[in-house]
């Protein structure tokens, strides 16, 4: 019998959010009672990494409402290649309202077009699919009805029968029942809210306007366009009083002074055709694939269920880590406890992700596999063996730095090499426009790793026991120069003056730092240093460049003038790459001297 279309995203737009959504499905689904009726649910540019809307408030709707919700999932790349350049808005009205006319059941006689903040009361049945079974054919609106945002946060969303109940009582006793009459060709203010259209009249005149993508004014546009169609608009309210659960007291980008807008003289005023020929084969996404999901199999379900299979064993007693200092380079991770982490960072995405996985097949490698398997991924993990091609089609990368044991030794250097062709060829992408892909480094904190995986990738502050550092690439790695200075630190023999760090005439180490890790190439380090007038000439400085363990360069200073820079050359080999970079300078005998400035600059192998 009916159709309900409806359109949003997993944010948190406008106050509230959850919590009027819920009561508005839950009632919704309240008054359907046909054997075809079905309420469609566009989820619109939600993140990869997130559920749909409806899926992240499941808990709170009723089982009347998971069985009858249908939810299509527009997915962020389809936005970013179709649309995104044309417009501001994250979710978009026209292309969400097409996308669940085109998918919606071809039983189905009528479509509602209405909003997730609004409570039907059904006049004379509590049925609203009882209503319309009779009903002549035609183009319906109802006036909508406003409930204070105070009123409608005490309504229980789970029961939906006494909500319906309430409402219809509050409409009375509290005089909200004002009928707000709009221009003939909408009837009604804000007609939006309640627009009953023959599912047959929409494919006849191509849908909604998908040119309409800056907000407001869609639903006067197809109103008009059925008038043109029907001649007139037929009354809803004699079987039907909507009420719309009032969200103006956080104002939200639609509703913010001076927004921008739909043109009304172009799609309203000066419309002249109810037919749009130029989307006719197009409108409502046709011909793409687009994700159905049912709440009665939700992504959470299957993750468990993927995680059940995989572990075969329970944990029997507890796990102990250490987060110490001298635990650093130490820690076995347990492949078993890191899995629902790192299985969790997929959980919602794109069943077609093509995944790379760089390092070791280690027992991580075994039950993270076995988990893409069971979550239904339409193709497997993919092992890169030196695979250009395989990089370059990959959505997502995982390099595996060892679980429950690190990489060590040859096998290290070998996924550096690894490391190094995957940012690189990510940095090749980015330049040519294309959506940056995910890198998760896995065993990838507190140990060497880590400033790896953080020199290279913008990555989240997870907790220690995720063991997972990800991101994206930073484009600031592939710089030719850097500025270390304000990430140098004072040592024993050293105190910060701002950025400057100055001896204090103790011997030990004046200054120490950045643990820097640099892309392969050759490079020259400038060190500044300044002296003042009572720096002892006895005095012993000894300027080292670290490369992990490894000294690679050791220089003994003299300081006759008041400044020096020293240069000092270094090489970076791909198998190095996770050997972070320290610049120190040793006092033996009363100095006073201070760092101004470290630089590190790319070289060509001519000029080095």
């Amino acid at each position: 019998m009916i159709s309900i279309v409806l359109y949003g995203r997993n944010d948190s737009y406008g106050y509230n959010l959850h919590k009027r959504a819920a009561l508005s499905l839950n009632c919704m689904a309240e008054v359907l009672t046909d054997e075809n009726d079905e309420i469609l649910f566009v989820d619109y540019n939600t993140p990869d990494d997130f559920p749909t809307f409806p899926e992240a408030i499941c808990d709170t709707l009723t089982d009347r409402a998971k069985r009858l919700l249908r939810i299509i999932r527009i997915r962020p790349s389809l936005h970013n290649q179709l649309f995104a350049s044309r417009t501001h808005l994250k979710a978009l009205e026209p292309i969400s309202r097409n996308a669940a006319v085109r998918r919606s059941n071809p039983a189905n006689r009528w479509i509602l077009s209405t909003n997730t903040d609004m409570i039907f009361v059904p006049r004379g049945s509590q049925s609203l699919s009882e209503q319309l079974a009779a009903l002549k054919d035609g183009f319906y609106c109802a006036p909508r009805f406003e409930i204070p945002e105070t009123l409608w946060e005490s309504f229980d969303r789970l029961d939906p029968a006494g909500v319906i109940a309430e409402t219809r009582e509050a409409g009375e006793k509290f005089y909200l029942n004002e009928v707000v009459y709009g221009m003939d060709s909408i009837l009604y203010d804000a007609p939006g809210d309640f627009q009953l259209i023959k599912r047959d009249d929409l494919f006849s005149i191509h849908g909604f306007d998908e040119r309409m993508l800056l907000g407001w004014h869609v639903d006067a546009n197809i109103s008009k366009r059925l008038v043109m169609r029907h001649g007139k608009i037929e009354d809803a309210l004699p079987f039907v009083l909507g009420y719309h659960c009032d969200h103006t007291r956080q104002t939200t980008p639609a509703h913010a002074h001076k927004s921008v807008e739909n043109s009304a003289d172009d799609f309203y005023h000066n419309l002249q055709q109810q037919e749009i020929p130029d989307q006719s084969e197009t409108w409502g996404l046709a011909g793409i694939d687009l994700e159905e999901i049912r709440l009665t199999d939700t992504v959470n379900m299957a993750y468990r269920q993927a995680l059940g299979k995989a572990i075969d064993q329970p944990l029997k007693g507890l796990i102990e880590a250490r987060y110490r200092p001298e635990s650093y380079d130490l820690e076995l991770g347990t492949p078993e406890h890191v899995l629902p982490f790192l299985v969790d960072l997929f959980a919602n995405a794109p069943r077609n992700t093509n995944l790379v996985w760089l390092g070791p097949k280690d027992r991580i490698y075994d039950l993270f596999t076995s988990c893409w398997r069971h979550l239904g991924f339409l193709t497997d993990v993919s092992h890169w063996q030196d695979d250009g091609e395989a990089i370059g089609q990959a959505d997502t990368f995982i390099i595996n730095f060892g679980l429950p044991k690190k990489v060590e030794g040859d096998a290290a250097a070998a996924l550096m090499e690894q490391f190094y062709t995957v940012v690189t060829n990510e940095r090749d992408h980015l330049e040519g426009n294309k959506e940056p892909r995910r890198i998760i480094g896995v065993n990838a904190i507190h140990n060497s790793f880590e400033s790896l995986m953080q020199r290279f990738v913008g990555c989240s502050r997870t907790p220690f026991s995720a063991r997972l550092r990800h991101g994206y690439l930073l484009r600031s790695a592939f710089v030719d120069s850097q500025d270390w200075t304000t990430e140098m630190f004072p040592g024993s023999a050293g105190k910060k003056d701002g950025n400057i760090i100055r001896s204090t005439g103790a011997s030990g180490h004046i200054f120490y730092g950045p643990y820097a890790n640099l892309m392969p190439g050759n490079y020259r380090v400038d060190i500044s240093l300044s002296r003042s007038w009572n720096h002892s000439p006895t005095s012993k400085l000894h300027l080292e460049i670290m490369q992990g363990e490894r000294t690679i360069e050791v220089v003994k200073i003299k300081l006759f003038g008041p400044r020096k820079i020293i240069s000092l050359p270094l090489q970076i080999a791909a198998r190095d790459l996770s050997l972070p970079i320290e610049v120190r300078l040793h006092s033996v005998g009363k100095s006073n001297v201070a760092l101004e400035r470290v630089t590190v600059k790319r070289v060509r192998l001519a000029d080095a």
